[in-house]
């Protein structure tokens, strides 16, 4: 079974801007200073996780 990791890419993306209006939403505030430091990370851990899935099975 091969993955489709562009699809997992773009899913996770769209995830977590889905999770971040809800919590806009619920909230109604949004921490600045987290948003710095939060959103750059997702970024990298989501870019290492397609490219280990990107890998092929040796």
């Amino acid at each position: 079974m091969k993955r489709d990791v562009v699809s997992m890419i773009a899913g996770l993306l769209l995830s977590t801007i889905a999770v971040f209006a809800l919590w806009t939403a619920i909230a109604g505030k949004i921490e600045w200073g987290v948003l710095r430091v939060a959103g750059p990370l997702t970024l990298v851990v989501v870019g290492v996780l397609g490219l280990a899935l990107s890998r092929g099975r040796e």
